[in-house]
């Protein structure tokens, strides 16, 4: 009965690991899915006295996950980055068809159309004809920079609403990774592995992974902890949540931050959360990432600065009327970008652009006029920091900044996808389904079950010989 049982027995292994190759065959383009193998051993040997051990077959002990630790702790390492990368060029991509250069609608194309208008009414100044484009051209300039304005708030809105998405996901992610670890827990307490659920957890990592820099620790007892930042988001089955609101719960319009549900700061190193809070709260000041108030606030200080320093001059002139001491562009001093607009009174009576430089100049009187044109090659015009210099000069410097910043993001971007796709193709190795091999492997199990089940059609021969036929002669 041995040599039948030991039949049996190698029948059941081809049939088990003609299943395995089935399973990884119908999950080669599953997300997430790691190849797995049936390990077989042969079972242990009957000992015949003055024959030796003989052989009673083989079994299959364990059906094993292929998955390297290793390329997953790589991975998801790599990954974070790769997501505060990827976040931080496309929104400055954003930032930089906002500021429209080079084309048509760019802040300095409306400055040359504003300033060649103020040349060409140089040369007549008392034809209104020449006085209309001053306005026209003027109203646009404000109006582009206030859309550009309300446009960096929008974007900053969004950005927010995208980190309050993503902080739900998060939370949501961590739920899941806790249901699968109580499940996993209990299908392995009689130590077999889940591997299709360990598939689906890791897989769940992988997606955290890129929103936030996550560590994944699995104790010897089966408990398995996620954490982010050294703080665990996941204890086994228990979860702490991330929130995203006001600093001060007192004013609801104030800045934001983002922090566990009990109230502690999360300092994230790196991943899509980081990028984003990063162009939500960076304003270049102390070291800090250029975000979109960097962007904002350059944008006030230039409209600030360009109302005022052609106010200050166009009130030294006076108009075809002779009124002198006018604003020619008005602006609310909290909030000068998106509210910067030629004055009323210029737009109401175009007598009252001051072209004249002295009260009793002329009609032709263009000092002033001149003077304010200048304003456009003076370096003096803004004096603070790396935007000194001339209007021109300000926005080149805005620009400047961007440009670095979108290279630096897009390079960054372009180191991470490099090493990703290496991690990607070394897991692929390890983990990944071949459809060679497991045709190879289904012909080599079914050849297998083959000839075990021929052993068993012999044995059974045999066995109807000795059992039935032998000791009929002579019958």
């Amino acid at each position: 009965m041995y040599g039948f049982n030991s039949a049996v027995s190698g029948l059941i292994a081809s049939q088990r690991s003609l299943y395995v190759t089935n399973h990884n065959l119908n999950n080669m383009n599953t997300d997430g899915y790691s190849r797995q193998v049936a390990n077989q051993r042969a079972t242990d040997p009957f000992h015949m006295p003055g024959v030796g051990f003989l052989g009673t077959g083989t079994e299959i002990h364990d059906i094993e996950r292929m998955r390297d630790s290793y390329i997953d702790l790589k991975y998801w390492n790599e990954s974070a980055p790769m997501g505060e990368w990827e976040v931080k060029e496309n929104t400055l991509m954003e930032i930089e068809k906002l500021f429209g250069e080079v084309s048509d609608s760019s802040f300095r194309q409306y400055m040359d159309d504003f300033f060649e208008a103020l040349t060409n009414l140089s040369t007549n100044p008392s034809d209104f004809s020449y006085r209309e484009p001053v306005k026209e051209t003027a109203i646009a300039l404000t109006k582009h920079i206030n859309e550009t304005a309300k446009r960096l708030e929008n974007l900053k809105n969004e950005t927010e609403f995208i980190i309050e998405t993503k902080v739900k996901q998060v939370n949501d992610i961590g739920d899941q990774i806790a249901a699968l670890n109580k499940q996993i827990y209990a299908l392995e307490i009689d130590g077999n592995s889940a591997n299709d659920l360990r598939d689906q957890r890791d897989l769940l990592v992988d997606e955290l992974s890129k929103i936030v820099n996550v560590r994944v620790d699995e104790s010897t007892d089966g408990k398995y902890k996620v954490s982010v930042s050294g703080i665990t988001l996941v204890d086994h089955d228990y979860v702490t949540k991330m929130e995203y609101g006001p600093k001060d719960k007192k004013d609801i319009n104030g800045p934001k931050e983002l922090k566990w549900s009990n109230g502690n700061h999360i300092n994230l190193r790196s991943g899509e959360l980081k990028g984003l809070l990063d162009l939500v709260d960076g304003d270049g000041e102390d070291g800090s990432y250029r975000g979109i108030p960097y962007y904002q606030n350059k944008l006030d200080e230039f409209a600030k600065g360009f109302a005022e320093g052609i106010n200050t001059q166009h009130k030294k002139g006076y108009g075809l009327d002779g009124s002198d001491d006018i604003d020619f562009f008005t602006m609310d001093e909290k909030n000068p970008a998106a509210t910067i607009a030629v004055s009323n009174e210029i737009i109401e009576d175009l007598r009252k652009i001051a072209v004249a430089g002295g009260e009793t100049g002329g009609v032709e009187d263009n000092k002033n006029l001149l003077k304010i044109i200048a304003l456009r090659e003076n370096n003096e015009f803004f004096k603070g920091g790396m935007s000194k210099g001339n209007p021109d000069d300000f926005i080149k410097a805005i620009l400047s900044n961007m440009a670095v910043d979108s290279m630096q993001a897009k390079r960054m971007k372009g180191t991470q996808e490099i090493v990703m796709k290496n991690i990607l193709r070394r897991r692929q190795s390890e983990s990944g389904v071949s459809i060679d091999e497991e045709i190879g492997n289904l012909v080599k199990f079914q050849h297998a079950y083959v000839s075990a089940a021929k052993m068993i059609t012999t044995f059974d021969a045999i066995l109807d010989v000795t059992i039935n036929r032998l000791g009929l002669v002579g019958r």
